[in-house]
């Protein structure tokens, strides 16, 4: 005689509820992926910035007499006079001090845009706004003309997240500080804007 064996498998409620439960999951974790991989890639392009910052720090220590200028970009090959300096920047040796990329001076390095969402922007001296598209560093890493430099760099967290690097009028840097409030400023003590 044969014997019947009983198949087993799962209902098609039990498939319905572990669906259900996929579902939740996956609706809690996908916005928080989303923030980490934001935050991620900020760190990194933040990070890198402060690389570079002392890259033009050590190279201008190298040959005082020529300034190393750092630009604006949206083209690799010359300063374009762009004051969001998320479209790329490069760093170059400024031979005749004139603040622009001439024929026989020195690329040192190329930027290349930051990613989606992440914006960088500079502001010098006593200016209101963040709206310098290039600077020049001279001996030790000093800004020429005596002024400080704040980098402010922001992401979708707006300004309660923003990031910032303050060049001091001796060439030394800090990261930006937060106010009584939790708010980064700028070298005038100035809250960040986003």
């Amino acid at each position: 005689m044969r014997s019947i064996q009983a198949q087993r498998g799962f209902t098609l409620i039990e498939l319905m509820v572990t669906l259900a439960v996929v579902a939740i999951v996956a609706t809690i974790a996908i916005p928080a992926m989303g923030d980490m991989i934001t935050r991620n890639r900020t760190t990194a392009a933040f990070n890198e910035l402060q690389g570079l910052i002392g890259f033009a720090r050590s190279e201008s220590a190298k040959r005082p007499a020529e300034p190393v200028l750092l630009c604006a970009s949206n083209d690799s090959a010359k300063c374009t006079g762009e004051t969001d300096w998320s479209v790329g920047w490069i760093i170059a040796r400024d031979a005749n001090g004139n603040g622009s990329v001439d024929a026989g001076e020195t690329i040192l390095k190329v930027i290349g845009p930051l990613p989606s969402g992440i914006k960088l922007e500079v502001k010098t001296g006593t200016s209101a706004s963040f709206n310098s598209s290039s600077l020049a560093l001279v001996r030790t890493g000093a800004p020429a003309g005596g002024n400080q430099v704040t980098f402010k760099m922001c992401d979708s967290f707006g300004a309660s997240e923003a990031r910032g690097v303050v060049l001091s009028v001796s060439g030394q840097t800090r990261s930006a500080a937060r106010d009584s409030s939790g708010n980064r400023e700028d070298h005038n003590n100035i809250d960040f804007k986003c």
